[in-house]
């Protein structure tokens, strides 16, 4: 199966969950959420700060920097690089929807708010899609490319990040579906461009 169709795939699928999760699952599992024990939460929000793209970027630039000017290694410095330009579209892309679609987070059901203000402006109109959990998908796709050994342990680690995102109730099970699939299409997006370019990423 080419990419192309496996992009489309996710594409369906992940559009497909998310609008069953949106209709049927989004409010009752953010309600049992809500009466999670402490122990738990700790946990989940210990869990969550991985989803941040800042700690990232603070080791890719500066590997960069060593890989390219010092060690001249020129093979690190392309596999960093499309990391980082992995990450820095996903989360690009995020931005705009975010804003597009507005949607109330968890902490405003109990207000009564449930759904979309679309162009919403705001921390609590930006729950779609979930930010943390495209940040921890295009960086598990990223390096499952790169490292296909790895595969496993990565997308396990990106999955822990977006129940981590449900269990605090920061987002809805409908966002951290659709983060998923944006995280891993725009890093799938990015290999098509290097792949176009001729930029080798694996070591032959």
């Amino acid at each position: 199966m080419n990419k192309k169709w496996i992009t489309i795939i996710i594409l369906f699928l992940c559009l497909l969950l998310s609008v069953i999760a949106y209709f049927y699952w989004d409010i009752p599992l953010s309600l049992y959420c809500k009466g999670l024990g402490r122990s738990v939460l700790d946990i989940a929000e210990i869990v969550t700060i991985w989803g941040e793209s800042r700690w990232y970027y603070m080791i890719l630039v500066p590997a960069f920097i060593y890989f390219w000017f010092l060690a001249k290694n020129k093979l690190w410095s392309k596999r960093i690089l499309f990391i980082f330009i992995s990450l820095s579209a996903s989360g690009l892309i995020s931005i705009p929807i975010k804003w597009l679609v507005g949607r109330y987070r968890p902490s405003m059901l109990e207000k009564g708010f449930f759904g979309f203000n679309y162009f919403g402006v705001g921390y609590e109109l930006t729950s779609f899609p979930s930010g943390h959990t495209i940040t921890a998908f295009s960086l598990a796709a990223a390096v499952s490319i790169l490292f296909p050994r790895l595969s496993i342990l990565a997308f396990v680690a990106a999955v822990s990040i977006g129940i981590s995102r449900i269990l605090i109730t920061s987002h809805y099970l409908s966002d951290v579906i659709a983060g998923a699939g944006i995280g891993i299409l725009s890093t799938m997006i990015v290999k098509y461009i290097f792949d176009r370019k001729k930029i080798e990423l694996i070591q032959k």
